[in-house]
């Protein structure tokens, strides 16, 4: 029965496309997936200033401290990650020192990972730049840049590039991380010619009226992006975010296919934990690095404070949300996710800054780091 039922599934996936058959042949994404992929490289710069310091006098709270209860079972946050994390690396850094820094399994200092939906606050950030050197605006229409959507659904024309960034789209599209290789998400992610998808898609509501997170909407700003700025997202990424910030290793995008080569916007971004610490900084620090503005305050200010209207999420990146008197409250602390609990994860109070990688999501990281953030702030 097995035997008769496995070519049903190949004769099925080359009816339903090449996308089918290589989500198939690949399986489940992993932290290695790019490597399947066509791929352009963001080059960092060749003589780097290493700004992330390890210092022999830096608090060492977290190196011996042990923790019990909840998710500890009398453990130093080390040990706790060794057991959970399995494959991976954390990255803990204050006023630009390092705090810890451990890597688990076969990762070590640099290694490349895909970093999912953290790509997400990535893509937001080149999404500001562009705004800022006035490529671009949020109230532009996706048309404006993707013009062949003026002959898809009519409410493309509605659709803006604030939108987008803010995941209120009213896309019919549903964001699916189960392994299921006919869905939409696996035909955006293994699939060719993104911009041929878009021209397929409708809407479930007008755009602007709900939030609903999904990776198309990303899929859609990076192209949008590249049209409005006249280069590929790997060449503005790299001029204007990896090297202006002393990245200290090569990082890597996916792409669509090899023939029309947009960038995967949405959760393909190959980094490592150090290079990651330096976006939060970016972004702790106001947009401002080495006296220079990256990208503006106010992109900055919107990024990070965020509103319950809109599920605690702004321009690509979550807030935290606390209980205070029976009642939610965004507060100042701010992430981005990936699919395998990526995590880079601000406090800027405290100016701190997480980051871990890797692919057993062994918890919900981001609240972790918050739990750290409140023992420290006492």
């Amino acid at each position: 029965m097995i035997r008769n039922f496995f070519p049903f599934i190949i004769f099925s996936a080359v009816l339903a496309g090449c996308s089918t058959f290589k989500s198939i042949r690949c399986g489940t994404p992993s932290t290695d997936t790019y490597r399947d992929f066509a791929v352009d490289t963001i080059s960092a710069n060749i003589a780097v200033n290493k700004v992330l310091i390890s210092s022999a006098d830096h608090d060492r709270y977290f190196e011996g401290s042990k923790f019990s209860g909840g998710r500890f079972n009398s453990e130093t946050i080390s040990e706790y990650f060794a057991r959970v994390r399995g494959n991976g690396a954390l990255l803990i850094v204050r006023n630009d020192t390092i705090l810890l820094e451990e890597y688990f399994g076969d990762f070590s200092q640099l290694s490349p990972s895909n970093i999912f939906s953290i790509t997400k606050a990535v893509t937001s950030l080149l999404c500001g730049i562009a705004i800022d050197e006035g490529h671009m605006s949020l109230s532009d229409p996706v048309t404006k840049y993707i013009a062949e959507l003026n002959a898809a659904d009519p409410l493309f024309k509605e659709l803006t590039i604030e939108h987008l960034v803010d995941m209120r789209t009213g896309l019919n599209f549903q964001e699916n991380y189960s392994w299921n290789p006919f869905s939409k998400m696996a035909k955006l992610y293994y699939g060719k010619d993104v911009v041929n998808q878009f021209k397929k898609l409708h809407f479930t509501s007008k755009p602007g009226t709900t939030h609903y997170y999904n990776s198309m909407a990303t899929a859609l700003l990076g192209v949008a992006i590249e049209r409005a700025v006249g280069t590929p997202y790997s060449h503005y990424l790299q001029e204007k975010v990896w090297k202006p910030l002393d990245m200290e290793a090569d990082a890597f995008i996916s792409l669509d296919d090899s023939k029309h080569r947009q960038a995967k916007a949405y959760g393909a971004l190959v980094s490592n934990v150090r290079d990651l610490a330096k976006i939060g900084r970016l972004y702790i620090n106001g947009g401002v690095y080495r006296n220079k503005q990256i990208v503006s305050k106010e992109w900055i200010e919107r990024s990070t404070h965020s509103s319950l209207e809109n599920e605690a999420y702004s321009l690509g990146w979550n807030n935290i949300i606390t209980r205070i008197d029976g009642k939610d409250v965004v507060t100042p602390r701010f992430f981005a996710i990936g699919l395998f609990g990526q995590v880079l994860f601000c406090d800027p109070e405290q100016n701190l800054i997480f980051v871990t990688l890797g692919q057993n999501k062994g918890c919900e990281y981001h609240l972790l780091f918050d739990d750290f953030c409140n023992l420290l702030a006492k």
